[in-house]
């Protein structure tokens, strides 16, 4: 089986140099390399030039994450498809294990744990760690371990308003893999098979921009989704409970920065639910 990766980048050039070095020393070779340049210059031509033993091709859009990926999915030849981020790596053996897995045939959707190759934690996704199907209000994992049957995906696309670069500014795997499921897409979550390596910057606790900035995303799905018991389920659990509760709870064991991180985070998911409830729908 023919794996296409599909890689949107921007601003960076080390990180992709990385994980290019890392695709070079997989123990499985049939596969492709999409790279979407979102990069005003040439700055990572050369580079990819330099990876000649890879099957590289390099294509170009506009800004926006889900708008690279819809573009390297109608270029994509493979029979399974994957997202890795620009500043991801892959453990040699990865895509050995996630085409055994693929020809197993029970799950056309696989997803997996994120960590940081140095603590080890998993820094992206859910923290769960136990092999488990996906279901609407069990979403594992993260995009940068997405992998799909490209028949199953079908003509199915990210929506371009989610994801880094466009209005709501993440969410974009999880809205696409909720919309699988809710066609009845058989998904799995596995740990065990599925580790990618990638830096632990969504563990910045003192970084509330971000958390904010991102959480807008969720805000987003969550509001898209409403009309589903799915949607009402992220409402409950998202918009009303975790992230409030989690800041009263640091508040109280006298931990202000943790605090007013998940403060960031609730203050950024109502912004995004609000934001589509009344601009989106109107």
């Amino acid at each position: 089986m023919k794996i296409s990766l599909i890689l949107a980048t921007l601003h960076r050039t080390h990180e992709v140099q990385a994980l290019l070095t890392s695709l070079t020393q997989q123990t499985y070779s049939h596969f492709e390399v999409i790279i979407i340049d979102q990069n005003s210059d040439e700055r990572i031509t050369p580079l990819i030039q330099s990876f000649d033993q890879l099957d590289i091709l390099h294509l170009r859009s506009a800004i926006g994450l889900s708008l690279a990926r819809n573009v390297g999915l109608s270029h994509a030849s493979g029979e399974i498809v994957g997202f890795p981020d620009d500043d991801c790596t892959y453990p040699p053996m990865l895509l050995q294990s996630i085409v055994a897995f693929f020809q197993q045939g029970a799950y056309p959707l696989l997803t997996g744990k994120t960590i940081d190759p140095t603590s080890q934690q998993i820094v992206a996704g859910s923290l769960h760690t136990t092999p488990t199907p996906l279901s609407c209000t069990q979403i594992h994992g993260s995009s940068t371990t997405l992998f799909i049957a490209t028949a199953t995906l079908g003509t199915l696309r990210f929506d371009e308003r989610f994801g880094l670069g466009a209005k709501y500014h993440a969410e974009e795997e999880n809205e696409l893999i909720l919309r699988l499921l809710q066609q009845g897409v058989k998904g799995y979550y596995h740990p065990e098979i599925n580790t990618v390596y990638h830096p632990p910057s969504d563990l910045d606790y003192h970084d509330t921009t971000r958390i904010a900035y991102r959480a807008v995303g969720l805000g987003a799905f969550i509001a898209k989704h409403l009309g589903s018991l799915c949607g009402v389920h992220y409402l409950i659990k998202y918009a009303l409970i975790r992230p409030l509760l989690g800041s009263l709870l640091y508040r109280l064991k006298g931990d202000p920065i943790k605090a007013r991180f998940y403060f960031a985070k609730f203050r950024g998911i109502w912004q995004g639910l609000l934001t589509y409830l009344k601009e989106e729908r109107s």
